[in-house]
C-alpha cells in the first residue's frame, strides 16, 4: 500500500542523480541569463546587473556561463568576467570531484 502512496512523488531517475540534474537545470538557466543580457545589450534595454550573472556564476554556473559567453561572444572582455569564469569552473569540477569521490568512498566502507 505505500507503493500506492509514494508512486505519484518517484522520481524518474535514480535519486543520486539528483545533485547532478539540479547542477544541469542551474546551468542552463545561467545560460539563458547569458542570452538574455546579451538580447538586451544588442536592443539597448534593460540588462541583467553583472551582480546577479557574477552571483550565479560562483552558485556553480561555471559551465552555462562558458557556454553562454562563448555561444553569445558576451562578457568576453570584461575582467571580472575574463578571470571569474575558467577560475570557477576549475574550483567547481574540482569540488565535484571530491564530492563524487567522498560519495564512492563511503558506500565502499
Amino acid at each position: 500500500m505505500t507503493d500506492a502512496l509514494t508512486a505519484p512523488f518517484a522520481l524518474p531517475f535514480p535519486a543520486g542523480l539528483l545533485p547532478i540534474w539540479l547542477l544541469a537545470g542551474w546551468n542552463v538557466f545561467v545560460l539563458g541569463l547569458f542570452a538574455v543580457d546579451k538580447i538586451a545589450a544588442i536592443r539597448q534595454t534593460w540588462r541583467v546587473p553583472e551582480r546577479k550573472l557574477i552571483s550565479c556564476i560562483v552558485l556553480f554556473g561555471s559551465g552555462g556561463a562558458l557556454i553562454g559567453q562563448r555561444l553569445f561572444r558576451h562578457k568576453t572582455r570584461k575582467p571580472p568576467f575574463t578571470w571569474l569564469i575558467p577560475t570557477m569552473l576549475i574550483l567547481h569540477m574540482f569540488v565535484v570531484a571530491t564530492g563524487v569521490a567522498l560519495v564512492a568512498f563511503t558506500q565502499n566502507s
